[in-house]
């Protein structure tokens, strides 16, 4: 079943159509006539709400995780930042 398929039951959408969207609606991603869709659904539909809420969390707690770079990583990074830093054109 297309994606258009789903999208053309009339004005409101089913679970299937959502879920093939709900990602890219979440990041702001869809136009505003799908958008609109998808909130309606997610007003009315407690599964598609559930879903939604779960991934805006997994989102929001990868979003907000400490995030460490390993220290000789690190280092390597700087010292190719400074190497680039000291070059001049021409004196390769």
């Amino acid at each position: 079943m297309s994606l258009k398929h789903l999208f053309s039951f009339g004005r409101s959408m089913h679970c299937d159509a959502v879920m093939a969207v709900l990602q890219s609606y979440l990041d702001g991603e869809t136009d505003v006539d799908t958008a609109r869709k998808v909130a309606r659904h997610l007003d009315r539909c407690a599964d598609c709400s559930i879903e939604s809420e779960v991934y805006t969390s997994i989102q929001h707690h990868l979003a907000n995780r400490p995030f460490e770079i390993d220290p000789e990583i690190r280092a390597r990074l700087e010292a190719f930042g400074r190497s680039l830093a000291h070059e001049r054109p021409g004196s390769a």
